[in-house]
Order: structure tokens, then sequence, then C-alpha cells
């Protein structure tokens, strides 16, 4: 967890109006990752969650909620990868 706490006080700037980046859930996290972040940060979240993890809670993102708040290039990209190499 402490690789996980430093982590996201490097990139506190994807998260800069939440107060204690701390309480961030794992949502949030991916979130932030897949709208702002690079190849790198979405494998370290990956060696962090889980590929079924991400798989799930991308699934959730993108098909369950009502709003999503992921770019749709960022949806496609991540979709065409989940799809590939998260077992269903």
């Amino acid at each position: 967890m402490q690789q996980m706490d430093s982590w996201l006080k490097e990139n506190k700037h994807w998260w800069w109006w939440v107060p204690d980046i701390k309480k961030l859930d794992e949502e949030a996290i991916l979130e932030g990752v897949m709208n702002y972040g690079r190849w790198k940060d979405f494998l370290f979240l990956k060696e962090q969650f889980g590929l079924e993890k991400i798989n799930s809670l991308f699934f959730y993102m993108t098909k369950e909620k009502k709003r999503v708040n992921l770019r749709p290039e960022k949806i496609a990209l991540f979709g065409n990868y989940l799809n590939k190499y998260a077992s269903h």
C-alpha cells in the first residue's frame, strides 16, 4: 500500500481537487489513469489491481453507470486491450 500511496502523491495533479488522495477509490484512480496517464501508469495499476479487477471496473464504468467520465478514444483503446487480454 505504501507504493500506491507514494504513486498517488506523485500524480496528484490528476486529482488536484481531491483534498486527501488516499481516500480515492479504485474506480477514481483507474479513471484518472485512463484519461490522463501514460502506458507505464496503466501497467503500474495492472500490477497493483490485477487485470481482472481493472476489467471489472472498466465494464462498470462504461456499461453500468449512467454517466461515463472516460473520453471515447480511451474507451476504444482500453476496451480493445481488455477484450484481448482479460479473460472473460
